[in-house]
């Protein structure tokens, strides 16, 4: 969560990012190698999904689209159980998410239905930050973890675009 933009307590209410129904467990984050290594010697069943990127296996019940089911990581009183900056990167910086458009171009895509985005002066500064101070800290991501890119989705908004095609490997 970037706590410099979003307030806590409205986060904390909503939890909209560590709630999933069936039909959009492929939201669950992307966990970095060590991360996975650590979170499956815990006990924690992971998933493979495709281009070889690991999460977390979500619990459900049914077989029913719309059922959901909190990440596994959330401790309903606490928040997340992980220290801040042991979290998966796509929880440290959401609603923003590494994505590839129609013609397979990066982009800064931002989750459009986050309630935490309303205020129109928090959408600019996410907007900003994830634009500036922040978008040499997702290219390197995105170079180190390509496996995390994901394709463009509608619930999504492209805020910053690369120019060129990625390469193949991320696609």
């Amino acid at each position: 969560m970037l706590t410099h933009i979003f307030s806590p307590t409205t986060c904390a209410q909503c939890r909209l990012c560590c709630n999933f129904c069936q039909r959009s467990a492929w939201e669950t984050p992307f966990l970095e190698p060590e991360l996975a290594t650590q979170l499956v010697q815990d006990g924690l069943p992971l998933t493979t999904r495709p281009h070889g990127a690991k999460s977390f296996t979500l619990p459900f019940a049914t077989s029913d689209p719309e059922e959901n089911c909190n990440c596994p990581l959330l401790d309903t009183s606490t928040g997340c159980s992980l220290p801040r900056d042991k979290r998966p990167f796509e929880c440290r910086v959401w609603p923003i998410r590494l994505m590839l458009d129609e013609q397979h171009r990066l982009c800064i895509a931002c989750y459009k239905d986050c309630p935490a985005l309303l205020h129109p002066d928090t959408w600019q500064k996410l907007v900003d930050y994830a634009t500036g101070e922040l978008l040499p800290t997702l290219l390197d991501y995105a170079e180190r973890f390509p496996e995390s890119i994901r394709p463009l989705d509608a619930h999504y908004t492209i805020i910053w675009r690369n120019k060129k095609a990625a390469a193949p490997s991320v696609v």
